[in-house]
């Protein structure tokens, strides 16, 4: 299925220019960013939810109490954590065709991931995700975000390609990169006689961005396979639909040399990017040798950037997966 991903709707909302959006829904995750409570408390919606991700470590009386909360449980699969949410009472009898906006900003990676997939399972026709800026990291090149061990390195639910494990095949990893290199170096490691390929935010989301991000990269090298050949494909950090098109034309170059290829992708860089590779999976690598894989980490800080810059949007048009393949 050849996909022209560049047909696919985005824009930008300044900071002061929010109050100007308006939704019957809006859904975001809770912590303590700038970006994530301005968006918060400025776009217009009629219903809000707040997601309380278990991994910030919010106690119910840390938590904001004047709209609903979702809350996960331990071990829940990430459709299933969709599912909850939209058979709740909240939203079970909300139209489909409602104006849905989802900010990814301060979503977990794997709920992004899984977030297109559980809109086209619930039978939305059409969504909105947004996300925004940060003007920078706190601590810069040596911010920190996930915090303790990283419990597992697994397919995510929904993303578990069909492999072929015989030792005449090849295994690539793309690898989708950004400041956390402790995720980096747990993916790296696990798939170590794959050949690794790093996906670079490139334009980053700010220009000091690509620097710190390279930075923090080679703090993982030497569990990157051939680090030192640079195998690097660069998307822009600030378009999922874009970074959809640069992986499809990658993988299908690569499947053109070997046609058995087992492919894993793990995005733990920018939210945008990760958005990029579910749009990919779900529009061309449903029922193929690809999966996806992420590094679950113990925790995450609450807190990690600073300012906020322009709002995204990214029209997710949910109609076009071949949803059956699901059923």
């Amino acid at each position: 299925m050849t996909v022209d991903y560049s047909l696919f709707r985005r824009r930008v909302c300044a900071p002061d220019d929010l109050a100007g959006l308006k939704f019957d829904v809006l859904i975001s995750a809770y912590n303590e960013s700038e970006r994530v409570n301005k968006l918060w408390t400025s776009v217009q919606a009629d219903v809000r939810i707040w997601i309380n991700h278990e991994e910030y470590g919010f106690d119910d009386n840390e938590l904001p109490s004047a709209h609903h909360i979702h809350s996960g449980l331990v071990g829940e699969g990430e459709i299933q954590f969709w599912s909850d949410l939209f058979s709740s009472s909240v939203l079970s009898e909300v139209s489909r065709d409602v104006r849905l906006a989802i900010d990814i900003t301060g979503l977990m990676r794997p709920h992004v991931l899984a977030l297109p997939l559980a809109l086209a399972l619930h039978r939305f026709s059409n969504a909105c995700a947004l996300y925004s800026d940060p003007s920078g990291y706190s601590g810069g090149s040596g911010a920190v975000f996930s915090k303790g061990p990283v419990l597992r390195v697994s397919a995510v639910n929904g993303f578990e390609g069909i492999h072929d494990t015989s030792t005449e095949n090849r295994d690539v990893l793309i690898l989708g990169a950004g400041y956390d290199d402790e995720l980096i170096t747990a993916v790296a490691e696990s798939k170590r006689a794959a050949e690794q390929i790093v996906l670079v935010g490139l334009p980053s989301l700010q220009p000091h961005m690509y620097q710190e991000s390279l930075l923090r990269l080679h703090r993982a090298s030497e569990s990157i396979n051939n680090y030192s050949r640079r195998d690097h494909i660069y998307a822009p950090a600030s378009d999922p639909f874009t970074t959809a098109g640069v992986i499809s034309e990658h993988i299908t170059h690569l499947r053109s040399i070997n046609s058995d290829l087992n492919v894993y992708l793990s995005p733990v860089g920018p939210k945008t990017q990760v958005l990029g590779i579910s749009w990919y999976y779900l529009c061309e690598a449903v029922n193929t040798s690809t999966s996806v894989i992420f590094p679950y980490a113990e925790s995450y800080e609450r807190e990690t950037s600073k300012g906020i810059g322009r709002t995204r949007i990214f029209d997710l048009e949910i109609d076009l997966f071949r949803i059956d393949d699901y059923l």
